[in-house]
């Protein structure tokens, strides 16, 4: 038994990874008329000729292995009917298919949406991996365990043996050097610049050992490493837009820019479930490109999707009473961040930012805009998702007398006209329409201006730089990303332009504090400054809402990951 079992394995990965080389060229060969672009192999040679060459592999592997397959099969009888614990398994198999907005870049050192962050966590492993719960989860991080000194300022991870690039090669510290390396590097520019400055050195004392080394003190450093834009990289990849060799469950099949992208299973993916299974259950994940919710929604209900990534407040009545559809959520940090310019225009003055504060009723934009799925905010990134870090204080009442006054004083008595600039994927276009008419009656005459999502988020960079916006914030696992991608005066993301040189301070001490309760008292005082006089408004944070079909369970909703949830576990169930 145990040798036939040996036999079928053996035979089994070269098959899927030959028909998985050819079936990759034939799909890149059969899309190229339609603007694609292949990443399917490195190999020059012409179609033909490579797949003549897989096929003679193919046939080569059969002929030495089949011999060993029938001596096996001449078993005692009682090995009639073994199986390999694949088989055995009535979770696996199935494809998923989902539909979002097009992704705005593949290279994980410049991911900055929800399908960006959907799509490279399939492909890609992250040495940390955060949990539902926020707490590191050793099960699913490709470091095996961890250690820092007293001080958390050196930090040691001892990486698991055997896991295996998409490629083969085996990944080592040397890969996880490499990805930290370029995430911090100025002259790559990635977002995380900022995150990683706190980083001396990392250094690799053997293939499965990686040092950091820390300026000072970080205690969420491993939630740090976690962000979505540290993906293990292979050292050796040359295009990280276009070669997507991870270690991830899932492979690249192929990619059509505007249409869609396809996924299937890696065979050879080092995580199993409590029952020894390997994971992921599904044969692969459909990622179709459609931008308009209703399209979505009407998609999933059909049968033509089986889940969605994001869903509108407005669609959940509807789904709720399908029988073939489930909605999940779960509480979060994730918000509308309607932000204005504070370094140009009438933002510039903080008197100015603090009428339109003044004059916005929270409660009103959460219960018109999203059905009052969320809490409201107090114009903080810091909400009550992160508990003692949370300055919980009673919502401002609305002061339109007040906000006019204040408009008067800083010059605009007789109003002002502005122009908001946003996305028009739900439900921003509600946020915004609640918001124009609160304005109006304190002589501010809001013009919007509507545009697609991945135009707001496009390579252009729209959001980073309109006057005033309305941008999604998803949760992260702690509140300091937030600070040190987007308030912090040299963020990488810092949309608003603000520079205050005390937030900027108490940012700096907060991010290094040993002390729980001192480190309460500093992100209080920071989430003070932003009542006072900060660049955004948070009507409020809403719940993760995600849909899907009966046919699939497994699901977990998470909160710490804003919308991307783990498809490792999940399966099929219909027929």
């Amino acid at each position: 038994m145990l040798f036939k079992q040996a036999t079928v394995r053996l035979l089994k990965p070269v098959y899927h990874e030959t028909t998985a080389i050819i079936r990759g060229i034939e799909s890149c060969l059969s899309n190229l008329n339609k603007n694609s672009f292949c990443f399917c192999s490195k190999d020059k040679r012409n179609y033909e000729e490579v797949k003549k060459l897989m096929k003679k592999i193919l046939i080569t592997a059969v002929m030495v292995l089949l011999p060993l397959l029938v001596l096996a099969s001449c078993g005692p009888a009682d090995t009639v009917g073994e199986e390999t614990p694949e088989a055995l398994s009535p979770k696996h198999g199935g494809v998923l298919r989902t539909a979002y907005y097009a992704p705005t870049n593949l290279d994980p050192a410049f991911l900055s949406t929800v399908a960006d962050d959907q799509i490279g966590r399939q492909w890609s492993d992250f040495l940390v991996y955060i949990d539902e719960e926020n707490q590191p989860d050793e099960s699913r991080s490709v470091a095996e365990e961890w250690s820092a000194d007293e001080a958390a300022k050196v930090w040691t991870f001892k990486l698991r043996e055997g896991v295996l690039f998409h490629d083969g090669k085996e990944m080592t510290s040397h890969d996880v050097k490499f990805t930290f390396d370029r995430l911090r590097d100025p002259d790559v520019g990635a977002a995380t610049v900022a995150l990683y400055e706190n980083i001396v050195d990392v250094t690799v004392p053997d293939e499965y050992t990686i040092v950091f080394e820390l300026a000072e003190s970080n205690p969420d450093f491993l939630k740090d490493i976690a962000d979505y834009h540290a993906l293990i990289m292979d050292a050796d990849n040359e295009d990280f837009a276009t070669n997507f060799n991870g270690t991830g469950p899932f492979m690249i099949e192929s990619y059509i820019p505007e249409d869609r992208i396809v996924f299937t299973r890696n065979p050879n993916y080092w995580m199993m479930d409590e029952e020894g299974l390997p994971l992921p259950y599904l044969d692969g994940i459909e990622l179709i490109f459609l931008s308009d919710s209703t399209a979505q929604i009407e998609a999933l209900r059909g049968g033509q999707i089986d889940y969605l990534i994001y869903l509108p407040t407005e669609f959940i009545p509807m789904l709720e009473e399908d029988p073939n559809t489930v909605v999940y959520q779960a509480p979060s940090n994730t918000a509308y961040v309607l932000r204005m310019r504070s370094d140009e225009g009438p933002a510039a003055d903080d008197r100015v930012r603090q009428a339109m504060k003044m004059a916005t009723d929270r409660s009103a934009i959460l219960d018109g805009a999203i059905d009052g799925l969320g809490v409201t905010s107090r114009d903080t990134p810091i909400g009550p998702a992160y508990g003692e870090f949370y300055l919980d204080v009673p919502e401002p009442e609305r002061d339109v007398e007040g906000a006019i006054a204040l408009l008067a004083e800083a010059g605009y008595g007789d109003g002002l006209d502005i122009v908001l600039t946003t996305q028009e994927s739900s439900p921003v276009p509600a946020i915004a329409t609640i918001w124009k008419e609160q304005m109006a009656e304190i002589g501010i005459n809001v013009e919007i201006q509507l545009v697609p999502s991945d135009v707001y988020y496009g390579a252009d960079n729209m959001w980073l730089e309109v006057p005033f916006g309305i941008t999604d914030w998803g949760s992260r696992p702690y509140p300091q990303p937030y600070l040190d991608l987007a308030y912090i005066c040299d963020a990488q993301w810092n949309e608003s332009h603000w520079c205050d040189p005390e937030l900027d301070e108490l940012a700096d001490a907060a991010a290094k504090e040993m002390d729980h309760e001192e480190r309460i008292r500093l992100y209080h005082e920071i989430q003070e400054i932003f009542m006072e006089r900060g660049p955004i408004i948070i009507p409020f944070f809403i719940n993760n809402l995600w849909a899907a079909s009966t046919d699939f369970e497994g699901f977990e909703p998470t909160s710490g990951l804003g919308t991307a949830m783990d498809l490792r576990p999940v399966y099929f169930t219909g027929q």
